[in-house]
């Protein structure tokens, strides 16, 4: 995968607010970690089922499950709780893909 961007969905209940803090966190790691060959895309859950195919990771601030793809609940980045333990996560699959 070294030579394909990452593709990273984020999808919130609209696709509007909570996906946006939770997307910023996200980019914010993604510099820490060096990565610079993604492509982040906002949605709303009702839309993440046509996007789960054209994926590599899919993070949501609500319930959602796959076994397809990676998929985390990044609620955290937007209330500061298991902030840290969150990152190391995703941290963990994103050096996978790398």
């Amino acid at each position: 995968m070294s030579n394909s961007k990452i593709q990273i969905v984020v999808a919130c209940g609209s696709g509007v607010a909570t996906s946006t803090i939770a997307a910023d966190a996200v980019k914010e790691l993604l510099t820490e970690l060096g990565i610079q060959n993604y492509n982040l895309v906002k949605t709303s859950m009702t839309e993440l089922p046509n996007m789960v195919d054209s994926t590599d990771v899919i993070l949501t601030t609500n319930n959602y499950k796959t076994d397809e793809k990676p998929c985390l609940n990044i609620m955290g980045f937007v209330t500061g709780i298991n902030e840290e333990k969150l990152k190391s996560q995703l941290a963990e699959i994103f050096l996978n893909l790398k």
